[in-house]
């Protein structure tokens, strides 16, 4: 009787792991502390348990296949073909191990749970994880005796028959994922709502009772809630062609709610910050970046590697580039896009310009130069849509393929703070 260790989506019902999954979204939430979850906004926390708990879909690319083979000894006692009547002890011939190898994205767990929809014989395969839980391969094992290896034919229907098999199963699974995934925000929606409820109530207790509350000595105060996320790398497209690395529009978006939450922090206490240069400032944005984002230093990381930017990076390329300025005018303005146009070499390129004021009175003029200023740049292609006052998003065209337009989100934040002289030290009086 073969092992059942090589079995694929054989083990826990995929439903019951699903539902399980759930219940669990209900206590990560349950045991955020009171005043983190207070300090934070609905959708933080929704966004924070969601990428805990999101089930990635697996994906097979089978158009980057690629095989191996090796010689080996094959065990044939149970070949039916063959006269051996001892098949209490291997019998071991010269034969062939021929290994096909496809590689995978999204939760490897998923290779281990069976679909709703499944046959009484699963296909059977090794899986392979990298560092990344959401990244490996697929391996399909067969091994043939040399004296009955034929012209190959037999091999390639059994692998293909195997892939066949195996894309049914995925299918299966990713739509009770996707219909989950959908139910999972639903359901940290409704329960961040029942918290927020009866913590309202356990707020007018306080009120009524009107006696303060005891603080612990040894608690620091809690920050607003951090938000865990991976970057998910995608495969190449192609086995010839090099690897060009990118990240999601939904962690893209993610990147400038931080930036942007990071900004407004600034502003709220300018005195603290005006007194810090790019290079301060940009290290303090990094630092709150690597704070959400978790991953190798090799590639998923915010890592500095110019006077002031901030970038992911994968082999000298870059999948987002943020650059932080001090408004010194429009010229430099020009520049700084000239520089992040400089860093984007392909498509997939995401940017964000990060400009402090810190020197200008005057903000809704300055907001009204910013805007004029980014129209005027040559590679300027139109201007996107967007709801966050003192932002824009604007479409350029690429400083090497003039046919690319590449999307460029612009901060402007203020640090400007009155400079105090002895005529308003004494009306401040």
């Amino acid at each position: 009787m073969r092992e059942r260790t090589d079995l694929l989506f054989y083990g826990h019902d995929l439903s019951d792991v699903l539902r399980a999954n759930l219940e669990g979204a209900k206590t990560d939430l349950d045991q955020i502390p009171e005043t983190q979850f207070i300090q934070s906004s609905d959708s933080d926390i929704v966004e924070h348990v969601y990428s805990k708990r999101e089930v990635i879909p697996l994906e097979l690319y089978e158009d980057q296949k690629e095989m191996e083979i090796q010689e080996t000894q094959v065990d044939v006692r149970h070949d039916f073909n063959r006269a051996i009547f001892d098949k209490s002890r291997p019998c071991m011939i010269a034969g062939l191990r021929i290994t096909v190898i496809v590689p995978f994205s999204g939760d490897a767990n998923l290779w281990r749970y069976r679909p709703s929809a499944f046959t009484l014989n699963p296909p059977r395969g090794q899986v392979r994880v990298s560092r990344d839980i959401n990244i490996g391969h697929l391996e399909i094992v067969l091994e043939r005796p040399s004296d009955s290896l034929g012209d190959g034919g037999e091999i390639k229907r059994e692998v293909e028959s195997t892939l066949r098999s195996v894309q049914n199963y995925l299918s299966n699974i990713r739509g009770e994922v996707d219909a989950h995934n959908k139910q999972l925000r639903e359901h940290i929606q409704e329960y961040t709502a029942n918290r927020r409820t009866r913590l309202g109530r356990h707020t007018e207790v306080v009120k009524v009772l009107n006696i303060p509350l005891r603080k612990r000595a040894d608690v620091p105060d809690l920050a607003a809630l951090p938000i865990k996320r991976k970057l998910v790398k995608p495969l190449p497209l192609a086995l010839e062609k090099s690897a060009e690395w990118g990240i999601r529009e939904e962690d893209y978006a993610h990147i400038l709610n931080v930036i942007r939450h990071e900004g407004r922090s600034f502003e709220a206490t300018p005195g603290t910050f005006v007194k810090h240069d790019e290079e301060e400032l940009r290290d303090i944005i990094l630092a709150h970046l690597n704070g959400h984002y978790e991953g190798d230093a090799s590639g998923e990381t915010f890592r500095r590697t110019g006077k002031t930017d901030i970038r992911i990076e994968f082999e000298n390329r870059s999948a987002f580039v943020g650059e932080c300025k001090v408004w010194r005018g429009p010229k430099q303005l020009i520049e700084a896009i000239d520089q992040l146009l400089g860093y984007m070499t392909w498509r997939d390129c995401k940017a964000a310009l990060i400009v402090f004021n810190r020197d200008v009175a005057g903000f809704s003029g300055l907001q009204l130069a910013m805007e004029n200023s980014l129209e005027t740049h040559p590679t300027f292609a139109g201007r996107v849509r967007i709801d966050h006052p003192g932002e824009w998003r604007v479409r350029v065209r690429s400083g090497q393929d003039m046919d690319c337009e590449i999307i460029l989100h612009v901060f402007l934040f203020n640090l400007y703070v009155l400079k105090k002289t002895k005529e308003t030290a004494k009306v401040q009086k």
